[in-house]
């Protein structure tokens, strides 16, 4: 049998365009479908599903992924290489073959959300947004959680996982500045209104299909062009019953702490995120590509944070990298409050929020590193107290982490702006988000003070 050495650069560049294709499938959706089906009251662009009702279509969604993300990382886990190929007709490997069909569905799906059947507000375009979005992170799931476990099964020292982190984070940021930052401008390029009208629905839906193309090629060149590793002691080790593995990591410290930190810093985070095209519109006195302005700057610094990143690294364990992440982000949010009630200038305040934007980039891309070696420390822990290797499982429960977040920062940020606001004449609702956010990140702080740090390389008092 085959054994895999250390990963290569070629294979860190294909991880690379993947997840730069994991961004474009999922974030486009989660930046802008709140805003295209339910725009700020009074803009002129058209309502499909009304500010209090729309938080129902990404919850729902969030809450049904949360579920499935455990279910296929189990089914990966358990999958045998031998067998591979005859169940999926296509490709051989306990990863690749999900990547594979999983990328095919999640084109349909991802196209067909931005087509609401009902030119106004209306109760089947709930139901319509609500299905698509359900089948859209089931098929994303299939893909993406084996794709997480394959990185793992790759990179398997320390080492290697700061260095596959790094990977996965220029993947993350490059595909949020696409599929965040460029998108706004790209809208009204492809847009047919009239320069200086309000943009229509043909923008996001021609978005929506270039993207979705370029995923499905980025998703088909890994897996035809990258080697599984083949470890028969391990990978081929005997089938688990779901809930036995779910119990084990219930009782991993290490996992229970980063999955309850991550779930409210994300959450806070996430909000942010739902709330800033309103934000750029009624805070700043911008647009849609106002977005591309503030979230520039947060690429750069992210970006540029990777040269000293995997250094620090060398120094602080995890846990320490991980609170100075939430640290940054939990001091420049609240700022996010008095650039939309302060009166100067709509060019000064985007200037300001650039920079605010700029700060917050370095807290991001500590994030976007570490992740990859926090779950990899988890999986270690857990091998040390079981005896099992349970990759795509925890990458499984990690996404039902991010998936919980995604819920709940829907409903901050469109409760928030049913409760206190999100027209022209009053949009308090939008700024009160930031604070919010800010909160929930410090009480992460807090919590993950209580990680094991470098100790959770060692097996645990805890019975077997």
């Amino acid at each position: 049998m085959e054994t895999k050495g250390a990963f290569t650069w070629r294979e860190g560049v294909l991880v690379f365009l993947a997840f730069i294709g994991v961004q474009l499938g999922s974030e486009v959706m989660n930046q802008w479908g709140t805003y295209f089906y339910s725009p700020s009251d009074g803009s002129g662009r058209t309502i499909y599903v009304s500010i209090g009702l729309v938080g129902i279509i990404f919850i729902a969604g969030t809450i049904w992924d949360a579920i499935t993300d455990p279910l296929v990382g189990s089914w990966s886990d358990r999958t045998k290489m031998s067998r591979a190929k005859k169940m999926f007709l296509a490709v051989e490997g306990k990863r690749r073959p999900f990547i594979f069909w999983g990328s095919i569905l999640s084109v349909v799906t991802s196209i067909a959300f931005w087509f609401p059947p009902v030119e106004g507000v209306s109760s089947l375009n709930l139901v319509y947004g609500t299905v698509l979005v359900c089948l859209h992170w089931t098929v994303f799931t299939v893909t993406v959680v084996p794709l997480q476990a394959l990185t793992l099964d790759i990179a398997r020292t320390e080492a290697e996982r700061v260095k596959m982190g790094t990977w996965v984070a220029l993947g993350f940021i490059v595909g949020l500045a696409v599929a965040n930052a460029l998108t706004g401008v790209l809208i009204e390029l492809l847009d047919t209104a009239e320069k200086g009208a309000v943009t229509s629905p043909v923008g996001y839906r021609r978005i929506a299909v270039i993207y979705a193309l370029f995923s499905l090629a980025v998703f088909q060149l890994l897996v035809w062009r990258m080697k599984e590793p083949r470890r028969p002691a391990r990978q081929e080790q005997d089938t688990e019953p779901l809930l036995k593995g779910l119990g084990s990591a219930l009782k991993n410290r290490a996992f229970v702490v980063y999955f309850t930190g991550f779930l409210l810093f994300t959450a806070g985070f996430l909000g942010v995120q739902r709330i800033l095209p309103y934000w750029a519109e009624l805070g700043l006195g911008g647009n849609e590509a106002t977005v591309t302005v503030l979230l520039g700057p947060f690429i750069v610094t992210a970006l540029l944070s990777y040269t000293f990143i995997p250094a620090l690294a060398r120094r602080l364990h995890v846990k320490w990298m991980i609170i100075v992440a939430f640290l940054i982000i939990c001091t420049g949010m609240p700022l996010m409050y008095w650039l939309g009630v302060v009166d100067l200038p709509s060019s000064t305040k985007i200037a300001v929020a650039a920079g605010l934007f700029a700060y917050c980039g370095i807290g991001r891309g500590f994030i976007y590193v570490m992740m990859t070696p926090a779950i990899g420390d988890i999986i270690d822990h857990d091998e040390a107290r079981t005896g099992r290797r349970r990759e795509a499982l925890y990458n499984g429960l990690s996404g039902v982490a991010w998936k919980a977040s995604m819920a709940f920062s829907i409903l901050i940020a469109t409760q928030s702006m049913s409760i206190w606001g999100n027209s022209v004449t009053n949009f308090m609702g939008v700024l009160y988000v930031g604070p919010i956010a800010a909160g929930l990140a410090l009480v992460g702080v807090v919590v993950m003070l209580f990680y094991p740090g470098r100790a959770v390389k060692k097996a645990d008092d805890a019975p077997r």
